[in-house]
């Protein structure tokens, strides 16, 4: 009887961190929305970089909740969508596509670092290339249904001012998430 106790308290504890970490890595997505440069129609933000932060270190369940609660707090309102905007206009807007790609983004990250074996850092850099792709094409779609623009002059407005910028992002999330990684590995083996 004491040791299924024990398992079960593991089981909670392993859940209540998984809900920390979920719900601070949602802030620190919220924070990052707002470091933006207004450009248009999309503005450039810290927002991409946070989702591969996110699919780096959650597991895929919880980097999605995560990702998806961020935009139920926008959708419900709450300003955390690029220059302090929230409700369901921004999601229905012009740039919406990109903002629902968002949940997808952080799984195929946190999915290509659960999958990869011996290479999870190339595995997670080309999980985050493909969800960075399957962003730009649902939010380009989008964008051109609701504009009336063709693909083409979407992709001119909407994606190819951003792929350096968002390739440097990959760049950096993977760099940051390994040193990130190995910290919490230290801090768990000196524990």
């Amino acid at each position: 009887m004491n040791q299924s106790r024990t398992s079960i308290n593991k089981t909670q504890r392993i859940s209540t961190l998984d809900l920390v970490m979920t719900a601070m890595f949602t802030a620190i997505l919220c924070v990052m929305a707002q470091i933006s440069i207004p450009v248009q129609p999309v503005p450039f933000t810290l927002s991409i970089f946070a989702l591969f932060l996110i699919g780096a270190l959650l597991t895929p369940r919880y980097a999605f909740l995560a990702a998806f609660v961020y935009l139920l707090l926008g959708a419900f309102g709450v300003p955390v969508f690029a220059g302090f905007k929230g409700g369901l206009t921004s999601l229905t807007g012009m740039t919406g596509g990109y903002l629902m790609a968002y949940p997808l983004m952080t799984l195929i990250t946190a999915l290509s670092y659960k999958l990869g074996k011996k290479h999870k850092l190339i595995t997670m850099g080309i999980g985050m290339t493909l969800s960075l792709i399957l962003c730009y094409l649902i939010g380009t779609l989008w964008f051109t249904f609701l504009s009336g623009k063709t693909f083409y002059v979407a992709l001119t407005l909407c994606v190819f001012p951003f792929v350096l910028f968002d390739v440097i992002k990959i760049v950096l999330a993977l760099s940051i998430s390994v040193i990130i990684r190995k910290a919490i590995l230290k801090q768990s083996l000196n524990s």
